[in-house]
């Protein structure tokens, strides 16, 4: 029978059911009864342990292969299946046991986590399932058949998507989440209660029902998340016809184990004959193999799946395995992906480098340990307002935009005269206002108690006794203030009149400059305001991108920024640009792409424990470079390729007898090095040559006698 013939999935659905039919047969619980029709006026729904749930191994057509067993269900399903839409089959069966079902009655089935929580709580932080069916009884004795891409185990239905059916609903995320968790079907009753739709107590199987374990409980694991142990000093030493390479990280944690990546280093092809066994499609990762998707699928994803954003205003956006606007191909991204298929990952920028970098305002280097300078240590621009006072700039700041509680809108402390009504002010017109002989408000901050009481002098018109008259255009009394809405000059406050009305406007300088540090709308500058403020150098507003002409911190892109030109750049690590990274300082690739995206072709070392910390790789030429990758990987095959490409070149190393012959017979009868005090240079190589394990006495000895 030819591998694919298309009897055989339904050949092997019918014999794995068959088969499977005696360890189904248990006794149903008495089913739940009410709401209204069915044989009696009672609806009879069938309990939980009438139903077999059994998950599927489909090949890369989605085709049932076999059923999953223990190790499938708990270990399989990793980030690059995902990535490759490496679907999973189901089959739904209600057993044939039992009476008084009610035949009239719709059944609900899905596929996901918390999806009873999520039917009814759609506002918080779960996400509707996916939907398989809404059928009557009868259909699920016939049995459901199905399968589904592993993105609906993980990620819920976004707000977005008029569709719940899995292969044209919109998913609230995507592969490159790092999520770790279990999920399986889920079904409800609908009417099993008077409320529309399913509601919580209404699913009686949730997600944690097969038929697939011993246990016959749990949903399918699933774990896209890399190792976060971390490995540091990956060196190559040379050997004769090897490379030993050397590296330092914990003894526990979350790596199963390692492998290495071989490179001819001037033409980017495999080491010949170095090429390890390839896992299967079907293969489980069992702690010592990792999959990428140029393992599972490196011709393109198997399925697709509809990926968007998770609001109401979200977009599609494209990446490999992800079908957004029907044109996705598949191919493997090239440089600055957040999934880990490349190498070329997310740069570790570093603030407190002293390099302004993508994502960041500034960076003044060691001095910004400090929240208290003119570049704050998270490396954003002080800001009145932020929350730390800035030395010889600020006197005060509390972080909020309060202008009268202790600290103004300006970090200045408040004093009478200063406008704002604060403390124990009971007016504050500012300094020239409170001056005024008889005015509503005296120089000490005080509501006058002369003009305009009994038995004293009468108030003239004038700005500031409460009066409208002409001219104003406006007259708040004591309350006239620069920074209200009504100024000291009896005038409406208004946007370039130099006066910061306190609860509209940000600043106001009084000018129509609109990129001398206030806009021409009383705002402060920001990079994407469209303006090129100071310390900017370019500012495209909602156009800005890491790979745009101008970067989100509103600089040019340059090499070593940390951000992909597209066109003009390979990859850019930022800080980490250089020999030993994977990255050029010219921003080229240091390694060949077929590297960089874990193409087994260029595994070159079998199985490595978690406890090792070197290994040699022998058969290689000696006088040639080659370049080396270490890829360290977890229980479900999930690799964290290392950013450090270690370049190595195995060297010819001679027996101690024939050294000493090339170095002019410094042996002397016995078969020893002379290192006699005027032979230096003897007594340095036999040492250079002990250490590196090359040569020994005895070695050199029975050359002796041999000649």
């Amino acid at each position: 029978m030819r591998p694919h013939d298309l009897s055989r999935p339904a050949a092997l659905l019918l014999a794995g059911l068959c088969a499977l039919t005696p360890l189904q047969e248990a006794s149903a619980q008495t089913p739940p009864s009410g709401g209204t029709g069915g044989t009696g006026g009672a609806s009879k729904f069938p309990p939980a342990d009438a139903f077999t749930i059994q998950y599927w191994l489909t090949d890369d057509q989605g085709k049932f292969v076999r059923p999953m067993t223990d190790k499938y269900v708990k270990q399989y399903y990793n980030r690059a299946r995902c990535e490759c839409g490496h679907k999973i089959g189901l089959v739904i069966r209600l057993k044939k046991v039992g009476t008084g079902y009610d035949t009239t009655q719709f059944l609900n089935s899905f596929v996901g986590t918390q999806c009873a929580t999520a039917e009814t709580q759609l506002a918080g932080q779960f996400r509707r399932c996916a939907q398989f069916s809404s059928e009557l009884v009868p259909v699920y004795q016939s049995g459901i058949t199905t399968n589904f891409h592993p993105i609906w185990l993980t990620q819920g239905v976004s707000p977005n998507s008029t569709e719940r059916l899995p292969e044209l609903a919109i998913t609230s995320g995507s592969c490159e989440a790092n999520v770790v968790g279990q999920g399986g079907v889920w079904m409800c009753a609908p009417n099993m209660n008077t409320q529309n739709g399913c509601q919580a107590d209404e699913f009686f199987i949730q997600g944690s029902q097969n038929i697939n374990t011993t246990d016959k409980a749990g949903g399918i694991a699933f774990d896209f998340t890399p190792p976060l142990l971390e490995v540091t000093d990956f060196k190559a030493q040379p050997g004769d016809g090897a490379v030993v390479l050397t590296w330092s990280t914990a003894t526990s944690g979350d790596i199963q184990g390692y492998r290495v990546l071989c490179e001819d280093a001037a033409t980017g092809q495999p080491v010949p004959n170095k090429t390890q066994p390839r896992p299967g499609l079907l293969d489980l990762p069992s702690g010592t193999f990792f999959f990428s998707k140029n393992t599972i699928c490196p011709n393109g994803p198997f399925s697709t799946f509809n990926q968007g954003e998770d609001n109401p205003l979200g977009t599609t956006s494209d990446g490999d395995g992800v079908d957004t606007d029907g044109t996705d191909t598949g191919g493997l991204d090239t440089g600055g992906d957040t999934g880990g298929d490349t190498g070329a990952e997310t740069p570790n920028t570093q603030c407190n480098n002293g390099i302004v970098e993508v994502g960041e305002e500034c960076d003044d280097g060691a001095d910004n340990n400090l929240d208290t300078n003119a570049c704050r240590s998270d490396c954003t621009r002080a800001r009145c307002g932020d929350g730390s006072i800035q030395t010889d700039v600020e006197q005060c700041d509390d972080g909020n935009a309060v202008d009268n509680d202790g600290c103004t809108n300006a970090c200045t402390t408040p004093t009478c005269g200063d406008g704002i009504v604060n403390g124990t002010d009971e007016c504050d017109g500012g300094p020239e206002f409170n001056a005024i002989v008889n005015g509503p408000c005296t120089a000490d901050c005080k509501i006058s108690l002369q003009c305009g009481m009994m038995g004293g002098p009468a108030c003239p018109q004038k700005c500031g006794d409460s009066v409208l008259d002409m001219g104003e255009g406006c007259d708040d009394g004591p309350a006239l203030s620069d920074k209200a809405k009504c100024t000291t000059a009896c005038q409406k406050a208004d946007c370039g009149d130099g006066f910061v009305f306190s609860d509209e406007e940000e600043c106001d300088d009084g000018n129509q400059v609109d990129d001398d540090g206030c806009t021409n709308l009383c705002t402060l500058p920001f990079c994407g305001d469209t303006l090129v403020q100071d310390g900017e150098e370019c500012d495209d507003g909602m156009d800005n991108a890491d790979n745009g002409t101008c970067l989100t911190n509103c600089r040019e892109p340059t090499c070593g920024d940390g951000a992909v030109q597209d066109g003009v750049e390979e990859c850019d690590d930022g800080v980490n640009n250089g020999g030993a990274s994977a990255c050029s300082e010219e921003c080229t690739f240091n390694a060949s792409q077929g590297m960089l995206e874990l193409d087994w072709e260029y595994v070159c070392s079998g199985h490595l424990a978690l406890g090792s910390k070197s290994v040699r790789i022998n058969g290689l030429e000696n006088g040639k470079e080659y370049n080396f990758m270490l890829v360290p990987y977890d229980l479900f095959g999930n690799p964290a390729p290392l950013k450090t490409i270690a370049r190595g070149i195995p060297v010819a190393t001679n027996d101690l007898w024939e050294q000493c012959d090339i170095d002019g017979g410094i042996c002397g009868a016995s078969g020893y090095c002379n290192v006699s005090d005027d032979d230096s240079n003897g007594l340095a190589l036999f040492t250079a040559l002990a250490a590196l394990g090359l040569g020994g006495l005895g070695v050199a000895n029975r050359r002796r006698n041999r000649a």
